[in-house]
């Protein structure tokens, strides 16, 4: 029974394999084809490596901003969970850009993007001796990607649940703050990563941002505080 099934599966894959030389140009075997695509994926896992290990290279550069608030405002900052959900917001954005760039065409190409995204994150943290950073990045992925992950779903609820969260941010990791110069601090410093970041996965990119840039950043900030200037007197009415 045993050799019997084997033989089965055989013959479907030996179909299978004719049925697919079919489709390839003259003189191009499967095996050709099958490199080709190694190949490729093993491109895309290098870049998503080179942003992840981007994240690493400017760690330390955001907890010195982190600490900077706090100094200057004189206002208590939970640093540690802020630098944890700047790094868990980098990494939401870049399953994002990605999947922008290597848009799946099917459920079949979602997951092959999923995986890539996860393969070369844990050859970075095994890089970096950081596999612990491994459970409280997940965990907090899972708020913007709900697995298994429906492409348009994300695609549609991302950015509401993006401009949910950085405020959110903000207002726990001051303690509580509305508004004000630790509150804004941290709004400023998640934009100007964000965009920093953007810029080094489409560009390579890690020059200091354009004006244009930084104006764009103090403008989402100002609609936030007017937003939270409203509904403030909306409640209070």
């Amino acid at each position: 029974m045993t050799n019997l099934a084997a033989k089965i599966i055989k013959k479907i894959t030996n179909a299978r394999r004719k049925a697919f030389e079919k489709t390839l140009p003259k003189g191009k075997t499967v095996d050709d084809a099958i490199n080709e695509e190694v190949a490729k994926l093993k491109k895309y896992v290098i870049f998503l490596e080179n942003c992840i290990e981007f994240f690493f290279n400017t760690e330390k550069a955001i907890r010195i901003k982190i600490n900077d608030i706090e100094t200057k405002t004189n206002q208590e900052i939970k640093q540690e969970q802020l630098a944890k959900e700047i790094w868990i917001l980098r990494y939401a954005f870049l399953y994002s850009l990605f999947f922008e760039i290597k848009t799946p065409k099917n459920e079949n190409d979602t997951v092959e993007n999923d995986k890539l995204i996860n393969h070369a994150l844990q050859n970075i943290l095994n890089k970096e001796g950081k596999n612990d950073y491994l459970p409280w990045l997940q965990d907090g992925l899972n708020i913007f990607i709900d697995h298994p992950l429906n492409y348009n779903d994300f695609q549609s609820e991302f950015p509401e649940k993006i401009g949910e969260k950085i405020p959110l941010i903000a207002f726990e990791c001051t303690g509580g703050r509305l508004g004000g110069e630790s509150h804004d601090g941290i709004l400023e410093l998640i934009m100007t990563t964000i965009e920093k970041d953007k810029k080094f996965f489409l560009h390579g990119d890690i020059d200091a941002l354009t004006g244009e840039e930084t104006e764009n950043v103090k403008k989402v900030i100002e609609d936030l505080r007017e937003t939270r200037e409203k509904a403030a007197k909306d409640f209070f009415n």
